[in-house]
Formats: structure tokens, C-alpha cells, sequence
């Protein structure tokens, strides 16, 4: 989904494909225009022109275009071959050529590779030329070999295209040859019907848009540096329309907020003084808050200050066979809760442990009962955890008289 949002953004849904071939010496355009509506394509104009500015009325200005370069500076072989390295292949079939000086494409069809070769500075001039027209070229290929793309959609062992014959077995291609003939012949694709002088421009928009990858090439980096050129100037464009756009939305929405708040105004001012009202019950609250805190912190010393001397009375007398988990003074009765009053066991102490003798633990259940200031001693429980270890509770009933 994102993707398909990135691509109308930056080519809407036309594409465009020309060719660019030559005919009696003199140059001619093939175009046409592939519009995509839910998830099909429809031809939505065709052309053929003589001149490079009568494009401009088929082609709106800073739109993509797909290139095909078919004049006669392009050069395609045949040779018979396992290998489909691209480099190797343009070897063998120019053998005396400077790699370097020149774009290639090639194409693999079996025991058969193909090979398109054209100067970089013949392509280069011509793109430059396209672009001092206003012309957008993000995408181009070399000769006939895109006509490749469309042999599994033409049920025929013969393809015209402009200028050239192409022989197919199986729906590959065996033969390609330079045909002179005018003579016009459709085909349909996929319920598309188009004439053979529109067959490489459809393949070349139809690449584009697919992204197809069937023929290899060592200009990659130049559609790259197309494509880029492409975008920045798009986005300049497309920044300036959201520019004053974002802009005009802006002060229309300060507008429309500046009646809002205005209109608000006097709304907020009673809200200010229900607010302070508030405020002041507010400090009343705080104030009650503040004693009764003083309260609760007064009762807690006093309590630690006496929970503090009845452990060091109770601990001090503690066998070393029993071992302390909980010492509680004063536990609460229940679980605390929001807006009930804290419920306590008054003059209680909850302790909890392990012993691993129960004599000595019984010894020192005794000991507790001789302090003045405990009243009782009850067993909570009692239970074995093992054969040498248990487990227990007790809870002390106290005086108020702390002697001991």
C-alpha cells in the first residue's frame, strides 16, 4: 500500500513511453500513454510525431518518460552462447569496441544472447536534448531487445515492431532483423489492441511500471542519476504547492481558533471564579489535612517507640533455635480501605517464625508468660515443616505497664 501511494505521488496514474527511431534519415516519435485504473491498464492515447516540440502537446511538461532509443546509432548482435554475463557477451559480439565509451544492454533467450550497443555520449547528448525540451526521462533502453517483455503475450512465431522482425520459437526470441517495411499490423495484448510502431513504447512504460528486470544493462547508475534529478525537481514542485497550501490552512485555522477563544472569554472568567471559590475551600481542606496528618505522626512515634522497647525485651530472650519472620505491634484487624477508619488489635503483638527445637520453643512460650507486662501468650498455630523444622504464630496479649 505504501508503495503504491509513493508511486501516484511521484507519476500520478499515467505513464508515458516514446521511441525515438528514424526513418528515411530523418527522426520520428512513437508515444503512448498508459493510464492505470484500478489495477488495469488502458491506452489512453497514442501519437506519432516528426518533430521533438510537437511532443509537448502529447506529453504535459515535468511528466516521467520512458525512452526507447532506436536510431541507428544503436548496434544489436546475435551470438550463440551459455554465458550471460553481460561484459563477456558484449566482448564476443564487439570484439574491437572500448567497452567503456558505450551503454549496452543484453538480452538471454536460451542458446541465444542479444546485444544492443549505443556510444554514451550519442545517449547522453540526446538525453540532455530531451531535457532542455522540458522533457522528464527517468527511464530508457537501447534498440528493440524491450520487445522481449511482450512474448508471452503475442500468440504469433513473428513480432513487428518499427523497424525491426523478430523470429520466435516457444515465445522466445531466435532472430532479430532490420525490417524497412511500412506495413502496419496490430496486436492484441491482454485485450489491448496496438499498432507494431507502438509495440516499444508500451514495453518501455510496461517495464517501468512493473519493474521489470528480464535484460540486463551497465547503465544503471545513469537511470539512477535520472530518476534522482527526477525527484528533486518534483518535490521542489510539489513543496511549493504544499507550501502555500499549509500556509493558507494555517491562517485559516488562526482565524477560526481566534473566534473560538474569543467567543470563550467570558466562559473562562466565571470559570475563574467558581475556581477561586474552589481554592479557598481548597486551603480549608488542606489545613484539616495538615492536623490530621500531625495526629496520625504523633500516634506512629509513639507506637514505635513502644514497639521498639517490647522487641528488644522479647528478642533479647530469644533461643537461637528460633527464628523470627514477623514481629507486628498492634496488626491491623482488616485491609485497609479508602474512606474507613483504620481498625488495630490494641495491646497485641503478632510474632511469627521457625524453631528446630520444640522444648526450647516451649521453654520460651514460658518465659514470655513470666513478663509483667504480658497478660497472655496464645498459640496461633503450630505446624511441622519438617521432621527437624516448624513453623509458628503467636500473638501476645500486653499491659499498658511496660516494667519488667
Amino acid at each position: 500500500m505504501t508503495a503504491t501511494i509513493l508511486t501516484y505521488l511521484k507519476f500520478g496514474n499515467r505513464f508515458y513511453g516514446v521511441e525515438h527511431t528514424q526513418k528515411h534519415g530523418k527522426d520520428l516519435y512513437y508515444g503512448l500513454v498508459l493510464k492505470k485504473k484500478k489495477n488495469q491498464l488502458d491506452i489512453e492515447n497514442s501519437f506519432e510525431t516528426e518533430t521533438m516540440d510537437t511532443l509537448k502537446t502529447h506529453i504535459p511538461k515535468d511528466k516521467a518518460i520512458s525512452l526507447v532509443i532506436n536510431t541507428n546509432a544503436v548496434l544489436t548482435k546475435r551470438i550463440q552462447s551459455k554465458t550471460e554475463d553481460s561484459q563477456k557477451l558484449v566482448y564476443m559480439a564487439f570484439p574491437n569496441i572500448k567497452v567503456e565509451d558505450f551503454y549496452y544492454e543484453t538480452l538471454s533467450q536460451g542458446e541465444y544472447q542479444f546485444v544492443s550497443i549505443c556510444r554514451k555520449n550519442y545517449v547522453d547528448d540526446l538525453l540532455n536534448i530531451y531535457l532542455s525540451k522540458g522533457f522528464m526521462v527517468i527511464d530508457f533502453v537501447l534498440g528493440n531487445l524491450i520487445c522481449s517483455a511482450l512474448n508471452p503475450f503475442i500468440d504469433s512465431d513473428t513480432i513487428r515492431s518499427s523497424n525491426a522482425s523478430f523470429v520466435l520459437e516457444s515465445h522466445h526470441i531466435v532472430d532479430i532483423a532490420v525490417d524497412a517495411n511500412d506495413m502496419e499490423t496490430q496486436y492484441n495484448i491482454n485485450g489491448l489492441n496496438i499498432k507494431n510502431t507502438l509495440l516499444l513504447s508500451f514495453a518501455a512504460a510496461l517495464q517501468f511500471l512493473t519493474k521489470s528486470k528480464h535484460i540486463q544493462s551497465n547503465f544503471a547508475g545513469r537511470k539512477g542519476e535520472l530518476n534522482t534529478s527526477f525527484q528533486q525537481k518534483l518535490f521542489a514542485k510539489q513543496f511549493l504547492k504544499i507550501g502555500l497550501s499549509t500556509l493558507f490552512l494555517i491562517l485559516l485555522i488562526n482565524f477560526l481558533m481566534f473566534n473560538h477563544y474569543y467567543n470563550e472569554v467570558n466562559s473562562l472568567r466565571e470559570t475563574a471564579q467558581v475556581l477561586e471559590a474552589s481554592k479557598v475551600k481548597m486551603t480549608g481542606l488542606n489545613n484539616k489535612v495538615k492536623t490530621s496528618e500531625k495526629m496520625v505522626n504523633d500516634i506512629l512515634k509513639s507506637k514505635s517507640s513502644k514497639s521498639s522497647f517490647y522487641a528488644d525485651v522479647i528478642i533479647n530472650r530469644l533461643p537461637e533455635s528460633i527464628l523470627l519472620g514477623e514481629f507486628n505491634y498492634q496488626p491491623l484487624v482488616k485491609k485497609i480501605k479508602e474512606g474507613k477508619p483504620i481498625e488495630n488489635q490494641k495491646n497485641t503483638i503478632l510474632i511469627a517464625g521457625q524453631t528446630k527445637a520444640r522444648v526450647l520453643f516451649s521453654q520460651w512460650i514460658s518465659q514470655l508468660e513470666t513478663i509483667s507486662w504480658i497478660d497472655a501468650v496464645d498459640i496461633v498455630s503450630f505446624e511441622d515443616i519438617t521432621s527437624r523444622s516448624s513453623k509458628f504464630a503467636i500473638k501476645l496479649h500486653i499491659t499498658n505497664d511496660t516494667k519488667d
